[in-house]
């Protein structure tokens, strides 16, 4: 009798079918313990930010992670690109932080106190206008955004294979040798975003990316970079004021109020008309309508 339960027990633990779904169980708990582990984070807590002695960010939360696309909305003034300047590590002269429960900080590391080329290797940062006294190809000034990964500036030629990579897939690789002096402004825009791309970050902060594109490569760029927010292990925030384009592609949608905390959450839940006259302060509806656009 024992040694039939025994056989029996056997045939079952040794079965075929018992071993997959083990395998598919463990995988599964790999997979999850993976991700838990590589989740990326930006956070600031209840930051404070005066310039000279004007107040620019008032009492500032945020918690971004990996795989989320994010839109940062409000008027011209209220602090969106300083905001992003300082979660960067790269606060403008005379801007002061009063206080913060949490000073920003990225993957549990306070980001003002790492080394530059650190921080780069974990923030992908776009100002909102940039101008080269050298006037580089494409090729090569897309290949600076693989200097955190370098050897002191040293490149290899899986960093050429990598950009080269990257301006196919963006389409961008007509351009390649062709210098940057000769884009236009759209063009050259299309190149700095690649550059962010090329250094292969934990976040990507870009301010108005999409200024100087055309009515219908916004869209593209938006949805381009809400993909490769979800499919890529980071995070991305974006200054924008295309508020219709920000509800439609945005994960979360934090709206900045000149002098006032973020209002911040799924985009159905923040693009109200009570949150949009607090951080425009006039009178602005969301509609949904046909998918078509006006000219």
């Amino acid at each position: 009798m024992y040694s039939c339960k025994n056989e029996g027990r056997k045939a079952f633990f040794g079965s075929t079918e018992l071993k997959s779904l083990v395998f598919r169980i463990s995988s599964f708990f790999q997979v999850k313990l993976w991700y838990n582990i590589f989740v990326n984070t930006l956070i600031t807590k209840n930051l404070t930010a005066f310039y000279k002695d004007k107040l620019i960010l008032n009492n500032i939360s945020l918690n971004a992670s990996s795989k989320e696309f994010i839109c940062l909305c409000g008027p011209n003034g209220s602090g969106k690109s300083t905001l992003l300047s300082l979660l960067a590590g790269l606060p403008y002269d005379g801007l002061k932080i009063t206080k913060a429960e949490t000073l920003p900080q990225v993957n549990g590391k306070i980001i003002s106190s790492l080394k530059r080329k650190e921080c780069a290797s974990l923030i992908a940062f776009m100002q909102q206008s940039e101008y080269s006294q050298w006037n580089f190809t494409v090729r090569d000034f897309v290949l600076q955004g693989r200097y955190s990964q370098s050897h002191n500036g040293i490149y290899t030629k899986e960093d050429y294979s990598a950009v080269d990579s990257l301006l196919a897939e963006l389409n961008l690789d007509e351009f390649s040798e062709r210098t940057i002096h000769t884009l236009s402004g759209g063009e050259f825009q299309k190149i700095r975003i690649a550059r962010c791309l090329a250094q292969n970050p934990a976040f990507m902060l870009l301010d108005e990316p999409s200024s100087n594109l055309d009515y219908v490569y916004e869209p593209k760029l938006l949805e381009f970079l809400k993909t490769t927010a979800h499919t890529k292990n980071f995070g991305i925030l974006i200054a924008i004021h295309n508020l219709d384009l920000a509800r439609q592609f945005a994960d979360k949608i934090m709206l900045l109020p000149p002098q006032k905390p973020l209002i911040q959450g799924e985009p159905r839940e923040v693009m109200t008309k009570e949150n949009l006259k607090i951080t425009f302060g006039v009178e602005l509806e969301c509609r949904k309508t046909e998918s078509f656009q006006l000219l």
